[in-house]
């Protein structure tokens, strides 16, 4: 399997597109070692971050969710109606 080598010198920011399975797999073969340098260096990067801000979770009106899948015209009436007994019965809507 290849290895994905990103050189510390580089001074020009670059965007690399990588799926997380295939990071996953990049991880899986790292020597021990090579793991700790890359763990160490997660932890001082996270550290410099500020905090994960989490934005609060934003629920739509349970008719408009039943309107857009209704609209949608792929649902039969029976799916949409226990979607909307399920979407009562959720504790978000509760």
């Amino acid at each position: 399997m290849g290895r994905l080598i990103v050189k510390e010198t580089v001074t020009k920011e670059r965007e690399i597109e990588i799926s997380v399975e295939a990071l996953l797999s990049l991880i899986d073969s790292l020597t021990l070692e090579e793991k700790k340098k890359l763990l160490s260096k997660l932890s001082t990067s996270l550290k410099k971050k500020k905090p994960l801000e989490l934005e609060p979770f934003k629920k739509d009106r349970i008719e408009d969710i039943l309107a857009d899948f209704a609209d949608a015209d792929l649902y039969e009436d029976g799916l949409l109606r226990d979607l909307e007994e399920g979407l009562k019965k959720s504790s978000v809507y509760k």
